[in-house]
């Protein structure tokens, strides 16, 4: 989520000015750095030597990055060795990310019955413990009144990061739903990686929270998702229902429902009756869990996918709250959408090729598996040019490697089910080993990657969240390498 524009100008104006694309080679200097920070000793072995970088690159984020009481900077430039601004809570998930990449790729190696050149899974488990720590930070308690509950009490993740654990700012445009989605996945990942049962309870009470936000009001129209209006919006204090709130929610929903197939835990969850009341509904958590993701994914496919195929920002519509009385109890209800648009961006796709993915291999339903292999084919067709350099360009913006980043991840999950998507993973492979051998500079790499550092060293800050993503990618690359 683009967190510069949580303003309150208009968000379709702010989208279109925060997401121009450039080039990916944003500086164009061409000339090979000399790394001033010293490089690991590397191997001929490639899923190997991705980890090896993958660390390299995160201990010097987290250098860069990450002060006391794990307060991150958003920005940081190897060349005057300077960070400044604060991160928000999405940079931060990034570096949580990061870490949950690096701990898969331990396990891969291990698997593989290899061996890592430095480092110990163990380390990045205690970092791991100590960025989640340092999350608490973004952590504030309101209460909100939403299509189905009225005044509910939740303790969630603000955009901005309080000065004390739990004291941040939630209330109003200061929480939204993308940044919720990303943390629970990560959140996941980390109980899958670590076993620890406090991740999986973390994330399953801010998915209830989460889906408190799906849009129950009814319509006079049977979807594919339901007779509901549907769709999440940007967050509680927005109308607008965007790709990035939607979207990645697919896949932690199927995460959750296939580990508790077989399993009889119950959910209480509400809806709303032709009548208009509010009603309690109870299911098993793998059912309830796969309904939604299912639920979700029709609509964002419906509502969002382009005619080329690739995925549209958002559906607009005014940002003025409405509600109603139903029995005597306030609630929301719906802002009538006014249509979607908006840039295509990497991620907006890229979730939903691994939304798709991940329903595949759970239901074994073949319209996901084409579903799947048609986005890939799209996205791919759509996003990297190759260049004359034998590297790929992909549209440059603030955040858009990390945009890429979730691209890459999808084409990754595209491949665990068959589809023939390696040559598009083995675009940011190309990518991150050409920079990395050209512009690595205190174990940084440039924030347009292919393009190197500008002549104007003021110029060369790069993002908390970017540098993150660049040692997540070589971290989810160590996989791909073994298949």
């Amino acid at each position: 989520m683009k967190k510069e524009i949580l303003t309150m100008v208009s968000l379709a104006l702010a989208l279109s000015t925060t997401a121009s694309c450039g080039s990916n080679n944003d500086f164009q200097t061409d000339e090979p750095t000399t790394p001033v920070a010293p490089q690991p000793i590397e191997t001929n072995d490639v899923s190997v030597r991705n980890l090896t970088r993958a660390t390299a690159l995160f201990d010097a984020a987290m250098q860069h990055y990450i002060s006391g009481d794990m307060k991150m900077a958003d920005m940081y430039n190897p060349y005057t060795d300077k960070a400044s601004g604060e991160a928000d809570v999405w940079p931060y998930t990034a570096a949580i990310e990061a870490c949950n990449s690096i701990l898969e790729g331990y396990a891969a190696l291990t698997k593989a019955g290899k061996s890592a050149q430095q480092g110990t899974a163990a380390a990045y488990k205690e970092q791991l413990a100590k960025l989640y720590d340092g999350l608490e930070y973004y952590a504030g308690t309101f209460k909100l009144t939403s299509y189905t509950r009225n005044n509910q009490e939740w303790t969630v993740y603000g955009v901005h990061r309080g000065g004390m654990k739990g004291g941040a700012k939630v209330d109003g445009d200061q929480n939204v739903y993308d940044d919720q989605q990303w943390i629970i996945r990560e959140l996941l990942r980390s109980w899958k990686a670590t076993g620890e049962q406090k991740y999986l309870d973390k994330a399953e009470y801010l998915t209830a929270y989460v889906l408190d936000g799906w849009d129950w009001c009814l319509d006079d129209k049977q979807h594919a998702w339901g007779n509901e209006v549907g769709g999440i919006t940007w967050g509680p204090s927005y109308g607008t229902k965007h790709a990035c709130s939607n979207g990645p929610f697919v896949s932690p929903l199927v995460w959750l429902a296939e580990y508790y197939q077989g399993k009889n835990d119950k959910v209480t969850y509400r809806t709303i009756a032709n009548d208009g009341k509010r009603q309690d509904v109870t299911a098993t958590k793998a059912d309830y869990y796969l309904m939604m993701a299912k639920k979700i994914y029709e609509w964002q496919q419906y509502n969002l996918r382009a005619s080329d195929g690739v995925y549209l920002d958002m559906v607009g519509a005014s940002n003025n709250i409405r509600y109603d009385v139903f029995d005597g109890v306030q609630y929301r209800i719906s802002n009538p959408g006014t249509g979607a648009g908006g840039t295509k961006h990497t991620y907006n796709s890229g979730t939903m090729v691994s939304g798709g993915a991940d329903l595949y291999a759970l239901t074994h339903d073949s319209r996901y598996l084409d579903d799947t292999r048609k986005l890939y084919t799209a996205t791919f067709d759509y996003f990297p040019k190759k260049n004359s350099k034998g590297t790929w360009d992909y549209a440059y913006s603030d955040f858009s490697r990390w945009f890429d980043d979730v691209l890459m991840r999808g084409w990754i999950d595209a491949v665990s089910i068959g589809v023939d998507a390696k040559e598009g993973v083995a675009t940011f492979q190309t990518n991150l080993d050409y920079s990395w051998e050209s512009f690595l500079r205190q174990n940084a790499l440039p924030r347009g990657l292919t393009g190197g550092w500008s002549n104007n060293q003021a110029q060369n800050d790069v993002r908390a969240i970017i540098a993150f993503a660049y040692a997540s990618e070589y971290g989810m690359l160590v996989a791909t390498n073994l298949q």
